[in-house]
């Protein structure tokens, strides 16, 4: 009897996640391969997130989603909240797509280009009763219906979110079905499963064809630690979908480096640099991503003789002199810091020869001492600036005998680069008003990020609900808005 139970538990368990995959498939058939980004939200999994009474926390989902949406009209607020908890929707698999622009960089393509939103309806009646949408207009087999600021198509059980002119919309959305009638993004090797994954709440793939490479970066967002910290992985994935190094022009961060650091160190950042790194190459692929202005390009172009003598790793860690004096306007003295990078050890010299000629141009007093300088601006803590072990440039306004920071060589051991940063609530409250953190990269071939907030130990979207309604004494109306919004309460959806 058991052996039976358990055959059945594993073939309803086979056969819900291939439905669930099956249904994600159905929506990606309708996106076209060449999109600019193409991301799936799982609803489900988000607004569970958002129930912070389920980690602890004091709030529903229902009183964070409203914080969220505080300063939303009372109408876009209720299309809004339909959409993400409705049951008249499938709200596992919710996609969104970009259609390529004609800009020359990613992140421009991906502005430029119009955005949809699709789903799959499970009731179309209830839906739109819930949104309150009125009566369709037929435009060439969509029905139509008006949403505030917002078109939404229904075909075929099929709903679009659009943007602009209704017919206008029609029209564009149809040329991206025709597209990918003939090439959809699910054909597209590796992408097509990991969007169908069920790893996090949001999993977002942006090409990178206008970078001249065909594959995609893959980014996933999840929560964890008990719902207190949002998690981000990436990875990137090459034109066969394979998974591709993303450190190619780094290498291992020298630990030594961490002995300048200090275990009070609120900010801590290494990243080891190959000394055959292809500067320009790699400064003409930022722009394929990035625009870069006149002045960001001209900043570059001055940068780059001195990165080009970068052969190891760069450091960069501060931390607070004293908690209880820091202040905005008193902050260069309150923060101590260190900036070490290890250079070619036969430019060693002279690179540090050229920093100090840029300090005396911008008028800082210095003087040379002991074959360094000791730089010291009106009102600020003498920085001094030499070499150590021949090729390393260090630039601190703290003494480099310290006892290092194991969190950080702890997050940095064996990668390419990583960043820890943990800054307390009331550090953060005094130096730019508001709350503490603590934020650790890494990349050791795929990239890894997790954030948290200092000062609670409530999950992580009540905190970040509670932030974004800060400020304003508004409050939506609690009392009986889910039964006023005609769909399933939100905390009742398991």
């Amino acid at each position: 009897m058991r052996l039976r139970n358990l055959t059945a538990a594993i073939v309803l368990a086979l056969t819900l996640g291939i439905a669930g995959c099956s249904r994600e498939k159905q929506l990606l058939d309708t996106v076209p391969a060449d999109a600019a980004m193409v991301m799936v939200l799982d609803a489900d999994k988000l607004i569970g997130y958002m129930n912070g009474q389920a980690y602890g926390g004091t709030l529903s989902a229902d009183a964070v989603i409203d914080r969220f949406l505080v300063r939303a009209t009372e109408r876009s607020r209720n299309e809004l909240k339909t959409l993400l908890t409705s049951g008249a929707v499938n709200r596992h698999a919710m996609v969104g797509f970009s259609v390529r622009g004609d800009a020359p960089s990613v992140v421009a393509s991906m502005a430029q280009g119009d955005f949809f939103y699709t789903f799959e309806i499970n009731d179309v009646d209830k839906l739109v009763k819930e949104l309150d949408a009125g009566s369709p207009t037929d435009i060439s087999g969509y029905d139509a219906y008006l949403l505030e600021g917002a078109v939404m198509l229904v075909r075929d059980k099929q709903g679009w979110i659009a943007w602009g002119d209704p017919a206008v919309a029609v029209s564009r959305l149809d040329s991206q079905l025709d597209v990918a009638s003939a090439t959809a993004v699910s054909s597209v090797k590796g992408i097509n499963e990991y969007l169908c994954d069920d790893d996090g709440f949001l999993r977002t793939a942006v090409s990178m064809a206008k970078t001249g490479e065909q594959g995609w970066v893959c980014v996933t967002t999840s929560v964890g630690d008990a719902g207190k910290k949002l998690e981000i992985d990436a990875e990137y994935l090459d034109q066969s979908g394979k998974k591709a190094y993303m450190d190619k022009y780094l290498e291992d961060i020298d630990l030594k480096m961490l002995h300048y650091t200090t275990p009070s160190d609120m900010f801590v950042m290494a990243v080891g640099i190959k000394h055959d790194t292809d500067w320009e190459g790699l400064v003409n692929y930022i722009q394929t991503i990035f625009p870069l202005d006149t002045q960001k390009r001209s900043a570059i172009a001055l940068a780059l003789p001195y990165l080009k003598r970068i052969d190891g790793t760069l450091l960069v860690a501060a931390g607070a002199t004293s908690d209880e004096r820091i202040s905005r306007s008193d902050f260069s003295n309150d923060i101590n810091f260190v900036v070490a990078v290890q250079v070619t050890k036969s430019q060693a010299k002279a690179t540090l020869k050229d920093f100090a000629g840029f300090a005396s141009l911008l008028g800082v007093p210095m003087i040379e001492k002991d074959g360094g300088y000791i730089l010291q601006a009106r009102g600020m803590t003498p920085v001094s600036l030499g070499i150590v072990d021949g090729s390393t440039i260090v630039i601190a306004n703290r003494s480099l005998d310290q006892l290092g920071n194991d969190a950080a060589a702890k997050l940095m051991k064996g990668k390419s680069f990583g960043l820890r940063a943990n800054v307390p609530n009331a550090v953060g409250e005094s130096i730019y008003g508001g709350r503490g953190f603590r934020l650790e990269m890494e990349l050791d071939g795929d990239f890894e990020a997790d954030f948290s907030l200092n000062g609670s130990t409530a999950p992580i979207f009540e905190q970040l609900s509670e932030i974004v309604a800060a400020g304003t004494d508004e409050r939506p109306d609690t009392g009986d808005a889910d039964n006023a919004m005609g769909f399933t309460p939100i905390d009742t959806i398991r």
